[in-house]
């Protein structure tokens, strides 16, 4: 980014120094007494600022940086009346121009950081607070400003370590306390996560998110060590008129002991909303992985009850929260294949996430799910040419329409034994026809049913269903998605159809 400083043309100059003159006798002194032209524009400019005139004070300052635009100091002056002004270009450059002459000035790298966060700059956001760190290892703003980064990219281990860091410096505002609570909710450190939300609680009383908050973990907290009648209890007590309904919460409190694998105050936390809610379809299946049982796979009632109450918010859930990324990581090996599908059918397609990518590869493109809610958000983008709403197998093993390429992403997992899907699949594949599919790769056993509900598969497994129709394409290792705040393994594997079945 360059810096190019302009004064005021010499006619302008001479009329606006004289307002300045009038406005600010000290100015005029300053220059009748012949001290330095710099000196006393910078004092101008910085006395322009405080009293609100923004306008003048960049006039000011760029006239004095342009006398000598080598001042740290004046540059970044100057940057701070530029981004005041909402030039926020020119402000960075000042400010960058400032740091290559003087590297040592900690303030400048923060206000570098905090202006990149503005504009969206975020790894440069990121490289001026580490800088700002490495001048001032105590610096609580840089770790405050780092966290904050660190959590927004997931990276929740050293967004704990740098906002308790700031917190123990002085930077222990009830907004950062919520920050840190949620940052320690997220990897499961539930007990330190409640103090940290009560601490923002008592700050911010009057912000029902936070207090929620607060709740929720003290609930996860008091479900580890006792009943659930007393994890509601406290729940209750401190949610007070906040509080969200005990169907709701106790879902949000079964599903995190589940994913952060507690699996004995899952399992009673479970039975207790199963005694609740009895004709419940979908914590029996939980269960069932709590307990070690292992089913051939997710029933349809538990898939299609599951994904009905997901719908609303999936896309957000799975792609911001989950940080789900299947259909951008499978578009580069479908193009590898250098072939089009005129004819496409995605199972499991849910709300359509894959079917922008997977319209771009063929003329006809249908979607199957079990969930009828699903469908109707798919049925929105208005991409599909048909969406229908069965069980992938069933309609795989039904005589029928043939397709060049047949799509399973994030669908295998609700299935154990894959023998009758890789049977349909290669049954309704058109001759060379190509199946793109996902799966979690477990190790060992050939197919694991977690507690949260989705199966793991060892890949030696998956090879030996396919051998016999199929000849794999492409076979690679990836993330399937963020589990509990982990990545979690899996493959994406292309395969294409033996030509003699």
């Amino acid at each position: 980014m360059s810096l190019h400083i302009s004064p005021p043309s010499p006619p302008d100059l001479v009329d606006t120094l004289a307002v300045w003159r009038a406005r600010f006798p000290h100015f005029a002194e300053m220059i009748d007494a012949g001290q330095s032209p710099v000196k006393a524009l910078r004092y101008l400019g910085l006395g322009l600022w405080r009293e609100g005139d923004v306008t003048g004070a960049v006039a000011a300052l760029t006239t004095a940086a342009s006398l000598t635009p080598e001042d740290p100091a004046l540059l970044a002056d100057l940057g701070a009346v530029l981004w005041l002004d909402g030039r926020k270009a020119d402000a960075l450059a000042c400010f960058i121009a400032s740091i290559e002459r003087d590297p040592s000035r900690i303030q400048v790298w923060l206000t570098v950081a905090s202006l990149c966060n503005d504009i969206g700059e975020t790894a440069t956001a990121e490289h001026a607070y580490r800088a700002a760190l490495d001048l001032d290892p105590a610096s609580p703003e840089a770790a405050t400003g780092l966290g904050l980064i660190c959590l927004e990219s997931r990276r929740y281990d050293e967004a704990v370590a740098l906002l308790r860091a700031a917190m123990e410096r002085g930077a222990a505002t009830p907004a950062i306390a919520a920050c840190y609570g949620q940052t320690l909710y997220l990897i499961g450190h539930f007990a330190e996560a409640r103090a940290a939300f009560e601490r923002a609680a008592e700050g911010l009383p009057d912000k029902a998110p936070i207090i929620r908050k607060y709740a929720l973990a003290l609930c996860v907290e008091t479900a580890l060590r006792e009943t659930p009648e007393q994890a509601f209890a406290a729940y209750r007590r401190a949610a007070g008129p906040h509080a969200e309904s005990e169907e709701r919460i106790g879902r949000f409190v079964f599903h995190a002991l589940c994913g952060f694998g507690h699996k004995e105050a899952a399992t009673r936390f479970g039975e207790a909303l199963l005694r609740a809610t009895p004709e419940d379809t979908i914590i029996p299946f939980h269960l069932d992985a709590l307990r070690g049982r292992q089913p051939e796979r997710a029933s349809r009632a538990y898939i299609a009850d599951c994904f009905d109450k997901f719908a609303p918010h999936f896309d957000r859930h799975v792609v911001e929260t989950l940080d789900y990324r299947l259909p951008d990581t499978l578009r580069p090996l479908l193009a590898a294949t250098g072939r089009s599908f005129p004819r496409i059918l995605d199972l499991g397609c849910g709300t359509g996430l894959a079917a922008t990518m997977l319209a771009s590869f063929g003329a006809e493109l249908v979607g199957l799910d079990l969930s009828p809610k699903m469908l109707e958000k798919a049925h929105e983008r208005q991409i599909y040419a048909r969406l229908i709403e069965q069980d992938a197998e069933e309609f795989l093993a039904a005589a029928g329409e043939r397709f060049d390429l047949i799509v399973a992403l994030d669908m295998l997992i609700y299935l154990g034994d894959f023998s009758a899907l890789f049977e349909g699949v290669a049954s309704r594949l058109a001759p060379d026809g190509v199946f793109a599919f996902s799966f979690e790769a477990g190790v060992g056993a050939d197919y694991t049913l977690a507690p949260s509900g989705r199966f793991a598969h060892d890949p030696a497994y998956v090879a030996r269903r396919w051998e016999k129709d199929f000849v794999p394409l492409a076979f690679e290792a990836t993330t399937i998605r963020i589990e509990a705040n982990r990545p979690v393994d899996g493959r994406l594997v292309l395969l294409r159809r033996r030509e003699s079945l």
